[in-house]
């Protein structure tokens, strides 16, 4: 089996032990890049920095065994943008971002940075994989996943990830030998929520206190938030190329159409003018090409 271009990623930033433990699960086997957030950037989700100013900041890392690694002064979203767009010639096999310093399942990926960086690297037509470890004993808990996380990447190097698809994997908090197996999940609903309280010391301040705590919900028994309180190691399979509610479009577009009764529209477009619309659309808003090279070359 040839040796894969891997580009790690998380939002823990470059120096959180989790990416460490990451590449030394990955780099026996695979060629590995690292772009990685300067910063903690936890709770970024796929979020993007705007190009106001039209620049990025990023600068080379040190790392172990001359390994190419970056730091971007950005989101996980904009890592994955540079290393695609920027640091790499052509396309890896695989994003992998983590090791997560806490639960990502559920409903928590709507948050996370490090699925974030999985949903941006789909959205660029590379397979991801998001590895987070819920809390234990404390950073050596990575040392002790880092053969699972080998043989799962190795799994999806001969079982490939559909397109639109990532794999969302979560460890349990138990010890290695507690670990009672791989279950493919479901995602679960509950989730790590933050509410806005209030504090009568702080009454005249522009300041309210924000409360964290689980948001619990009924689950499914294959849900991974129950599969991970059991001690299975969990792998959601999140697609993310077409989020729209097909069932629900179905049923209730006529009934939503239906308020085009109560207005004098124009008459509908023929389906030549509507095709004819969206080819004048696409010209006016041109991607970049594919093979659109950098402003310039990587040293």
């Amino acid at each position: 089996m040839s040796r894969p271009k891997i580009v790690l990623c998380n939002d823990d930033g470059i120096e959180a032990p989790g990416i460490f433990s990451l590449w030394e699960a990955l780099h026996p086997f695979a060629d590995i890049v690292i772009v990685a957030p300067a910063e903690d950037q936890s709770c970024k989700g796929v979020g993007i920095s705007l190009p106001k100013t039209r620049f990025i900041e990023a600068e080379k890392f040190p790392w172990a065994e001359g390994t190419e690694a970056w730091r971007v002064f950005g989101t996980p979203a904009d890592c994955i943008k540079f290393a695609l767009h920027y640091v790499l010639k052509a396309p890896p096999q695989f994003i992998v971002s983590g090791i997560n310093n806490g639960s990502n399942a559920g409903r928590n990926i709507m948050y996370s940075g490090t699925v974030g960086a999985t949903i941006q690297s789909t959205f660029c037509s590379v397979p991801g994989i998001a590895f987070s470890c819920m809390y234990d004993e404390g950073p050596e808990k990575f040392k002790k996943v880092q053969p699972y996380v080998a043989e799962i990447v190795k799994h999806f190097m001969i079982h490939p990830i559909p397109k639109g698809t990532l794999m969302n994997v979560n460890f349990p908090a138990q010890e290695a030998d507690g670990i009672l197996g791989f279950r493919m999940a479901t995602q679960g609903r509950s989730y790590w929520d933050v509410r806005i309280g209030s504090d009568a010391s702080l009454k005249g301040t522009r300041k309210y206190p924000m409360i964290d705590s689980w948001d619990h919900h009924d689950e499914r028994d294959d849900s991974d938030i129950k599969l991970l309180t059991q001690g299975y190691i969990t792998c959601v399979p999140i697609h993310v190329e077409d989020l729209t509610d097909h069932d629900h479009h179905q049923k209730h577009k006529p009934v939503f159409e239906s308020l085009n009764d109560k207005f004098a529209f124009s008459s509908p477009p023929t389906a030549s003018d509507v095709n004819q619309a969206y080819v004048n659309f696409r010209a006016a808003t041109p991607p970049l090409a594919q093979d659109t090279p950098p402003i310039d070359t990587p040293a």
